[in-house]
């Protein structure tokens, strides 16, 4: 599944690609484009920026799943131009509901044949947004499962105690937190606030930090537990 609108010019860009499966496809990948292909171990992958990623170059890291989403979570403060790829097997298909929440540009099914996979990479250089079809299943279920809670669930309106979450949170953490409550993506919330895209993925990054959960969804959850929400 992809975008329809194709993305000739920006394959210049320098692309990350987060492997787990280790398998050295990648490095094939980027020599049949004629392209630099560079490998940085796991620890190393945030101090690639501070040199500076090269345009058409190719730079992966092999994590395991534990790890991958803790790295997707950090690279959404780098502030560079490149594009962001996951390279996962279908097994681990459920990671696409965290991963779609983020700044990712391809998602391939590594666990393909070799040929059908060199085939997808490549589809994948033309197109801003990418994802391997392999994992189309997996989104219409989780789709249709979405569409049922919204048919079954009546509209709940959150209601965040200010005073609470200032116990924990800064007052612009607390601004953002209001706007998470609202259903507003990172970028919405950017706009309505007049902020970067960045600085609002910072104080996202921290608050659920502060609020020791894993992520948007979990934050309000923990939100819940902690009091700070009334629900009408």
């Amino acid at each position: 599944m992809a975008k329809s609108h194709r993305n000739d010019a920006g394959n210049r860009l320098p692309t990350l690609f987060l492997d787990m499966e280790g398998n050295g496809l990648l490095k094939e990948a980027g020599a049949t484009l004629g392209k630099t292909v560079i490998e940085a171990e796991s620890s190393q992958v945030m101090s690639l920026f501070e040199k500076g990623l090269k345009k058409d170059t190719i730079y992966y890291s092999v994590c395991d799943e534990e790890s991958i989403y803790d790295k997707v979570n950090q690279l959404q403060d780098v502030k560079c131009y490149f594009r962001l790829g996951i390279n996962l097997p279908t097994r681990a298909a459920e990671l696409l509901d965290k991963l779609l929440h983020k700044e990712v540009s391809i998602i391939l099914a590594s666990d393909r044949d070799k040929n059908k996979w060199l085939d997808h990479f490549q589809r994948s250089q033309s197109f801003l947004v990418y994802i391997d079809p392999m994992f189309q299943p997996h989104l219409m279920q989780r789709y249709r499962t979405l569409q049922e809670q919204e048919e079954q669930d009546p509209e709940q309106e959150l209601e965040l105690d200010i005073e609470k979450a200032r116990n924990t949170l800064s007052d612009a953490e607390v601004r953002i937190f209001e706007k998470i409550l609202e259903g507003k993506s990172n970028r919405k919330i950017a706009e309505e606030c007049f902020l970067a895209v960045a600085t609002v993925n910072n104080h996202v990054s921290h608050l659920t930090k502060k609020m020791r959960a894993n992520d948007r969804t979990h934050t309000i959850k923990r939100a819940i537990e902690e009091g700070w929400i009334k629900i009408s």
